[in-house]
């Protein structure tokens, strides 16, 4: 199934790990998506770690770019899994805050809509490790939502 596929489905039946297997560097990263209907994380991105996302060998610590392309890539999805009309999210500004260092180890990541507009939408999206409470970092994306 491709990407148009999966997203000329209706958005109750969008499956965002299928959104995910279509794209070539969620799949590189092993990028995963976790669906739990009806409770307060309906949507959750996992990445378990591997050698691939190393930054710094001594701690052993993940690379930044790694964590924040990771982060991007569960807006983007996000964006995808749940807008009423399939568009293709155009990033337009990505900041993000490393609040700890992240180990080498499974990082997770959940989104929040902050605004849905006619052509701008405004995610949130906060990753973390063992403990929701104590994010590893927090990101925000703007991306331009145009027709496909």
């Amino acid at each position: 199934m491709t990407l148009d596929q999966v997203l000329d489905r209706p958005v109750s039946q969008r499956q965002p790990q299928a959104i995910l297997d279509e794209i070539p560097y969620a799949v590189m990263m092993g990028v995963l998506a976790e669906v739990n209907p009806g409770t307060h994380e309906p949507l959750r991105f996992v990445m378990h770690a591997s050698e691939l996302h190393m930054g710094n060998p001594t701690l052993p610590a993940m690379h930044g770019g790694a964590l924040s392309g990771f982060m991007e890539l569960a807006s983007a999805v996000h964006i995808l899994s749940f807008m009423e009309t399939a568009k293709y999210p155009k990033l337009i500004d990505f900041s993000i805050d490393y609040l700890r260092a992240a180990r080498l180890q499974t990082v997770y990541a959940l989104c929040e809509l902050v605004r849905e507009g006619r052509n701008l939408t405004a995610i949130q999206v906060k990753a973390w490790q063992e403990d929701p409470s104590k994010p590893v970092a927090i990101g925000r994306a703007q991306f331009l939502c145009a027709d496909r």
